[in-house]
């Protein structure tokens, strides 16, 4: 009897499962943020004759859409043999493409800083990194919202254009997660999840804020992650992501990001040009900042 190894490798998109989902019609996708007028003392003298209010306009932010995909090819033999359990070898391999593209994509959100790109005849179009979007101001105003910690370096601009760069290396600590939670209720933000790698997931266990290590009392199980974290201003969960840079936690409120998608995932067949079925898994997606003043990026963390 054959028995073939198991994949055990990791298929856990904490970002993009949580993000919400959007359409791109554009390659240059485009969208809008606002902001109420700060709020102020309002008496108002009877009968009085109103002049119109001046309003603070929308504030457009902007990304590019990226293709990712990858290729396939199954010869004839292949596709005709038994696979000891694992059915067709073309379906089990897109099976695993598949898995592989959602990776690709948490890894372009999360992982290096990188800028948006137009792209050109010879250059691929590449999608901004969240943490791209830190740093922009409060809209309608000229004030930076300076939802970020960043000890030197290059800082964010807030629209996708300026990757983060240099500075010098902090230990991660409670005051810096609760910093960032203060700012993001200041700036009107709920953040609900707080990424990090898994050295950054273990400073976190030692916390003060944790709520909880029983998951279920019912079944007597004690769990040894960090689940939730109660700070003065918001509920969040601490969620261990592969992927996460290794100098950044970032905290977020998911429901002010998406992944905004101009072609869905889809297969192609490619032309068949010898004894092999060949074929093609793709995506065109972008990330939608759709307030990112909601959320906070600690940088330079050892």
């Amino acid at each position: 009897m054959v028995i073939f190894s198991l994949n055990i490798s990791p298929v856990e998109t904490p970002f993009i499962s949580n993000a919400g989902k959007s359409t791109a019609i554009q390659t240059l996708h485009e969208w809008q943020t606002d902001a109420l007028e700060a709020a102020a003392a309002n008496a108002q003298v009877e009968g009085y004759t109103y002049g119109l209010d001046t309003r603070a306009p929308t504030v457009k932010l902007q990304n590019y859409t990226q293709i990712t995909a990858k290729a396939v090819g199954v010869t004839g033999t292949d596709q005709a043999v038994s696979n000891w359990g694992r059915g067709q070898e073309l379906a089990y391999q897109m099976a695993k493409v598949g898995k592989e593209l959602k990776r690709d994509i948490e890894f372009a959100n999360i992982n290096t800083s990188n800028a948006k790109v137009g792209g050109s005849s010879g250059t691929a179009r590449e999608s901004g990194s969240i943490d791209t979007y830190y740093g922009g101001n409060v809209p309608g105003t000229g004030s930076a919202a300076l939802n970020y910690y960043k000890n030197g370096g290059t800082v964010p601009t807030g629209n996708g254009s300026t990757a983060e760069a240099g500075g010098t290396d902090v230990a991660f600590t409670e005051d810096l997660l609760k910093d960032g939670l203060k700012k993001c209720y200041e700036l009107g933000g709920d953040p609900d999840v707080v990424l990090m790698n898994s050295t950054h997931k273990q400073t976190a266990s030692g916390f003060n804020g944790i709520a909880t290590n029983t998951k279920n009392i019912d079944d007597k199980r004690v769990i040894g992650a960090v689940d939730v974290y109660v700070s003065d201003f918001s509920t969040v969960t601490f969620v261990p992501d592969r992927y996460q840079n290794a100098n950044r936690v970032d905290i977020l409120d998911m429901s002010k990001w998406a992944i905004a998608y101009l072609r869905p995932f889809q297969t192609k067949d490619l032309s068949d040009t010898s004894d092999a079925t060949q074929k093609l898994m793709l995506c065109e997606w972008t990330v939608e900042a759709r307030n990112p003043n909601a959320s906070y990026g600690i940088f330079n963390l050892a």
